[in-house]
């Protein structure tokens, strides 16, 4: 939950660093929830490739 700057002004100096460290680290989890789906898809299209590079059905001149 990110504090309003009101908020922060009236909290003593550790709780306002305290409670910026709170909301800094809602942010970061919130990206890598966000970059989740996409590692994700990733991860499918690199194993995709090289089981059609098994199999010789691409080549690196075909990747270009």
């Amino acid at each position: 939950m990110a504090y309003r700057k009101r908020t922060l002004r009236r909290m003593s100096p550790v709780t306002r660093k305290y409670a910026r460290l709170l909301g800094e680290l809602e942010s970061v989890l919130r990206k890598g929830k966000n970059l989740t789906e996409e590692i994700s898809r990733l991860e499918f299209d690199s194993k995709a490739l090289a089981r059609a590079r098994e199999r010789g059905a691409v080549t690196d001149k075909d990747q270009g």
